[in-house]
């Protein structure tokens, strides 16, 4: 078994502590969450209030996997060991500059609804497309707001598995409910956004740059707008949102149970 040197997010030091509402490992002084950037500072101090919750709920345990002795944190996957959010974006990004540079790219990868039974690996390459650098941007912009924030609440694989799954899931209501192909990281992010919701409702963000929502109001009108808009010919993939959207409420339930449960 091989011991894991764990250190601070915020200083760099050695660190033995998790919090639990954010999932940082940390060292004892930045250990509570007003000491740190944390993203359930609100749900922390909700918890002093009601049951003077300490904010140290265990040392960090022995893993296996990849890691080094004690002379430092080195994985196979290096500065993205732990962060696979960046790591996605960084594979799409990649696949969007490929689009523009090879003919034919995107034409092999994106959904075709009545070919996705021929070609049943497009419900998860398409994820990697986008069909203009605007779709790209905004895309990026929101998983940088939010994906990160969910791989550190519930842990990177099952970070990865609700973005996998719900951008299937997207793809699958997409081609049940259109014949025009679809491209696009869209559903999955939803999907994303949605669970993060259900674990973290009360979580405020600012709409457009200024409006201040909780996180659990925004969902409900991102669904209503997607639900609205279908059929609408604005060449978005609406039933896709809604989709990728359901199942990581979905998602988020069953997390929150098992949460509560352990």
């Amino acid at each position: 078994m091989t011991w894991i040197r764990h250190t601070c997010t915020v200083c760099g030091k050695p660190a033995s502590y998790r919090c639990k509402y954010c999932g940082d490992t940390l060292c004892r002084a930045h250990l509570p969450p007003e000491m740190h950037w944390c993203v359930g500072l609100e749900e922390y101090k909700r918890d002093l209030e009601a049951r003077g919750a300490s904010s140290i709920p265990f040392k960090l345990k022995p893993e296996r996997s990849g890691w080094s002795d004690a002379k430092g944190v080195h994985t196979k996957f290096g500065i993205f060991a732990g962060n696979y959010s960046f790591l996605l974006m960084f594979l799409i990004s990649i696949s969007f500059v490929l689009q523009l540079l090879i003919p034919g790219y995107t034409e092999k990868l994106v959904l075709i609804p009545r070919l996705v039974m021929a070609r049943p690996w497009t419900l998860i390459t398409h994820i990697f497309l986008h069909g203009s650098f605007e779709h790209f941007f905004f895309n990026m912009l929101f998983f940088v707001f939010f994906a990160p924030v969910l791989e550190r609440k519930i842990g990177s694989s099952r970070f990865l598995l609700i973005f996998f799954i719900s951008g299937i899931v997207a793809g699958l209501g997409w081609s049940l409910t259109s014949v025009s192909p679809a491209v696009g990281a869209s559903g999955a992010l939803m999907g994303v956004f949605a669970t993060l919701a259900v674990l973290m409702p009360r979580m405020k963000i600012y709409l457009f740059f200024f409006l201040p929502l909780e996180m659990w109001i925004t969902v409900i009108l991102f669904a209503l707008i997607d639900f609205l808009m279908i059929g609408s010919g604005d060449m978005i993939a609406h039933t896709a949102h809604l989709s990728g959207l359901l199942f990581g409420l979905l998602a988020g339930m069953c997390l929150k149970g098992t949460t509560a449960r352990t």
